[in-house]
């Protein structure tokens, strides 16, 4: 073990400072706790809402409030919902007309922020703690991190957004109970529960929808008034004016949070009008997304057997948490106090410099994440064998124990997989890598332990141990190019629809599995079953094993598991005598948590 060291004490600011930074799709806001209070990091025109734009042209970049309403309509946007594509893809245009990634935009706007930052705080060495969507998967949450210390930052650590804001409730409200944290921002949508007791901060669980935000809600109020008022289909416009009277909308609609009735006039595709603009309507327009997002907050409480009364508040965070529709509906549909006393827009960006705060300082309070969806690896059949499951507390160490799929085996490759469904097809492919130099043994006889471990950041490794011989290998997750990051919200959708019939299928390829290795078994060891077992025996077993082989075509699960079971009480003779037990055992067996140790 490591010593160590303890430094002389400094009387410079760059002791104990670590800034909360929220990353928004709309807005994003940094923060610090200087002399005991939380101060918001402003940029050039004084606003602590710094928005989420970058303008490149003609060899120069703007960002955020510099940038004028008419570059708006051609500066890159929604930076963050990138993330959960490919964030090396070629997706946005710089100042040369030239593609480049979601990562290169994220890394420019970084340095933006952290130019504020070092202009605010006088030095450029301090520590981050940066927020994430808690529905971010394992390569979103690496490759905005790097993003970030591409641009200088040095990141503590990663925290889910509505845990953030959970935290900095829990710290300055001293709140104990069961709270939905209801995160809306502009482009996307968390829903979490969290336990919150004596100074322990537990998430309980996660959900929501990557792609459901207040943008969405501009989106639909404009086609609607498109269409109500020019006969226009606001997808058929040309991009630039669609992009222009989007953003109108949303100016304007700001207005009903003063007034429900009023009138403007509004240019439309080179047409005015003097239009009346309606709170009623714009609730109309909007009701789908908003009963949505209640729709997947309620199936998450089914999911933690959780009911209306064991919520004790509805904390909310993200700015489109301030449409009043909203947290009509929600009332509406939990009844139960909201909490919306800390401006939603700070609020995340308050509780992550409140936890960097801790982390720097020491702290009595303890933050417990969860990982948004389960962990495993790909085993025989095409299955996925879950090492981790879906909200399990994080920081988070488990092992599992599997085998050989042949005689002779002397490599292994591992396949990370991160989903609900049970075959590999169906969830996402983290990476692979191959652990080589195994013994030569029968299959089922090595024991290789494949451990995975997840930090706070939700950064996962995993290590792959062969329990004979001691090799070692661990993967450093590199995600293919051309994989695309599925909808992670689906994902648990598709896991629900899907449960009866993955299930099934799982039984089948399982029995098909148990088959093949006992036929492979019996071949294995066919010389000695021939001098141990009488003729009649051999002669069954050999009948036994064509007929199992013909069912191995089909797919029926019950006539496999009759023969398979036939088989193997024919050789139950031979095994009693030649090696004292069953043949083999199935893969990922004997579940660890480390944790717990």
């Amino acid at each position: 073990m490591n010593l160590l060291t303890i430094e002389e004490p400094k009387n410079n600011k760059e002791k104990n400072i670590c800034l909360g930074i929220d990353f928004g799709t709309t807005n994003s806001v940094c923060s610090v706790i200087t002399d005991e209070k939380i101060s918001f990091i402003k940029d050039e025109k004084n606003c602590e809402l710094i928005p989420t734009l970058i303008y490149y042209k003609n060899g120069i970049k703007k960002f955020g409030n510099d940038i004028s309403e008419k570059e708006a309509v051609d500066a890159i946007k929604s930076i963050k919902r990138n993330f959960l594509k490919d964030p090396d893809n070629k997706i946005f245009l710089n100042e040369n007309e030239q593609k480049i990634s979601t990562i290169e935009v994220a890394k420019d706007f970084f340095i933006y922020l952290k130019s504020l930052c070092d202009s605010f705080l006088k030095l450029k060495g301090y520590d981050c703690v940066l927020t994430v969507p808690a529905y971010y998967d394992e390569k979103a949450r690496s490759e905005i991190m790097r993003s970030a210390f591409l641009a200088g930052f040095n990141i503590k650590r990663l925290i889910n957004e509505p845990t953030s804001a959970a935290f900095a409730y829990g710290i300055e409200k001293s709140k104990t109970g069961t709270f939905f944290v209801y995160d809306l921002g502009g482009g996307t949508f968390d829903i979490s529960v969290l336990k919150l007791s004596e100074g322990v901060f537990k998430v309980l669980g996660t959900s929501g929808d990557p792609v459901l935000g207040g943008d969405d809600f501009d989106l639909l109020y404009a086609s609607y008034l498109a269409k109500k008022n020019f006969d226009l289909d606001l997808n058929k416009v040309d991009v630039q004016e669609r992009k222009r009277f989007i953003g109108y909308v949303k100016k304007i609609k700001e207005n009903f949070e003063s007034k429900n009735n009023f009138e403007e006039n509004i240019k439309f595709n080179s047409i005015s009008k003097k239009i009346k603009f309606k709170k009623e309507e714009f609730n109309e327009s909007i009701y789908k997304l908003v009963d949505k997002t209640i729709n997947i907050s309620k199936s998450l409480c089914d999911e933690l057997n959780i009911t209306d009364e064991d919520v004790d508040g509805i904390i909310l965070v993200g700015g489109s948490t301030r449409c009043e529709f909203v947290k009509e509906m929600l009332k509406d549909k939990f009844s139960t106090k909201i909490y919306d006393d800390t401006n939603p827009d700070l609020v995340v960006s308050r509780g992550a410099s409140l936890h960097g705060n801790d982390l720097i300082n020491g702290s009595k309070n303890l933050l417990l994440d969860v990982t948004p969806l389960s962990l495993g690896i790909e085993t025989m059949g095409g299955l996925m064998e879950k090492v981790i499951s879906r909200n399990t507390p994080i920081p988070a160490i488990k092992e599992q124990t599997f085998t050989t799929s042949e005689n002779g085996q002397t490599s292994l490759k591992i396949k990370i997989l991160q989903g609900e469904r049970e075959t590999s097809e169906n969830n996402i492919s983290l990476g692979e890598f191959v652990l080589s130099g195994l013994d030569p043994k029968p299959a089922g006889i090595p024991r290789i332990i494949v451990r995975f471990s997840i930090d706070v950041d939700g950064i996962l490794v995993i290590t792959a141990i062969d329990e004979s011989t001691g090799m070692k290998e661990n993967l450093v997750i590199k995600t293919d190019d051309n994989i695309n990051i599925k909808d992670l919200k689906e994902i648990v959708e598709s896991s629900i629809k899907n449960a009866e019939e993955d299930v099934s299928f799982r039984m089948l390829i399982e029995w098909k599995i148990k088959a093949k290795k006992i036929i492979n078994e019996i071949h294995y060891y066919q010389k000695d079953i021939e001098k141990l077992c009488e003729k009649k025996n051999i002669e069954n077993i050999s009948n036994l094993i064509n007929m199992l082989q013909k069912e191995l075509n089909k797919n029926d699960k019950d006539k496999i598991e009759q023969l398979y079971n036939k088989l193997n009480k024919e050789t139950e003779f031979f095994a009693e005598k030649k090696i004292g037990s069953e043949f083999s055992n199935l893969v990922g067996q004997n579940t660890k948590d480390l944790t717990q140790i």
